[in-house]
């Protein structure tokens, strides 16, 4: 008989009630929309899965293996070099309708918590420490617990397309949030939300909105100054050589930054560099040469 859950007293439901309203009803988007990941429990189920059907597939092909079929059908698979028990089940006892049943049930929550924390993954995240709100209400965490605690961003798409270049600066973000903190409750003996409750104000860092900022103003005036610089510097160069070096120089830089700091792939690595190219060579093939 399947136990009851605990019911909690009418005080800590009244509790909990008051703490998620105020944090649903928030008018800032970090609070609004942030919720934890649960990421390592959410790897503990999966392993616990995995390991229930890893049981069951060995029982699998230790039955399969007792067949005794003909050998090419082994090939494929290289079952020819598996490794075999020194007794090998009954099949009719180990492969029984309940046995496909619960493989089947198995499978079913693994393949879909797989792609559920795949799509977990895949979200926008920012520190705890970033929403000082819902970090004030965590006091079972230290301050570099918070710091290291991470939650989503559901109003927000996928990072899939998020730069490397952006998330550097997103991390650094959050790593100088927590210096910051952590420098003046050291000093002030404060903890983090001591100095909110004086001011009666709540901080907050949207980290990932800054990056995303930050990262096309710098994309933009790195592109500007590769446009600019090269078209200047050959306009004062005569030699055919000399322009045929810089604009080589060019074409590899940025297509070695393109490559490290942008999420692009390689086919838009070689047309972005193939129209660079393009354009500095018209610019080139338009400068007279100098008698």
């Amino acid at each position: 008989m399947a136990s009851r859950p605990v019911l909690t007293s009418p005080k800590d439901t009244v509790e909990t009630f008051r703490t998620c309203w105020m944090l649903s009803t928030d008018d800032n988007n970090l609070t609004l929309h942030g919720f934890r990941r649960f990421k390592t429990t959410h790897l503990l189920s999966l392993r616990f899965l995995e390991q229930e059907i890893a049981e069951m597939d060995h029982v699998l092909y230790q039955a399969g293996f007792g067949l005794d079929l003909d050998p090419q059908h082994e090939v494929r698979l290289g079952l020819e070099h598996g490794k075999r028990d020194g007794n090998t089940p009954n099949i009719r006892d180990a492969i029984t309708p309940e046995f496909i049943l619960k493989l089947r049930e198995l499978l079913k929550q693994y393949d879909e918590a797989l792609a559920a924390f795949n799509d977990i993954m895949s979200m926008e995240t920012f520190s705890l420490l970033d929403d000082e709100k819902q970090s004030c209400l965590r006091d079972d965490l230290t301050l570099y617990e918070k710091y290291k605690t991470r939650l989503l961003r559901t109003d927000l798409g996928t990072r899939s397309r998020t730069d490397p270049f952006q998330r550097w600066l997103h991390r650094h973000l959050r790593a100088f949030r927590y210096w910051r903190l952590s420098k003046n409750s050291r000093y002030k003996g404060e903890d983090v939300g001591s100095a909110a409750r004086r001011r009666r104000g709540w901080s907050y860092q949207n980290t990932i909105l800054i990056a995303n900022i930050a990262g096309r103003l710098i994309t933009t005036i790195l592109t500007a100054i590769f446009l600019i610089a090269p078209l200047t510097v050959l306009s004062y160069k005569s030699s055919k050589d000399t322009q045929l070096v810089i604009v080589s120089l060019c074409i590899l830089i940025l297509s070695f930054l393109v490559s490290l700091f942008l999420k692009v792939s390689s086919f838009e690595i070689m047309a972005l560099s193939a129209a660079y190219a393009a354009v500095l060579s018209v610019f080139v093939s338009n400068i007279p040469i100098n008698a």
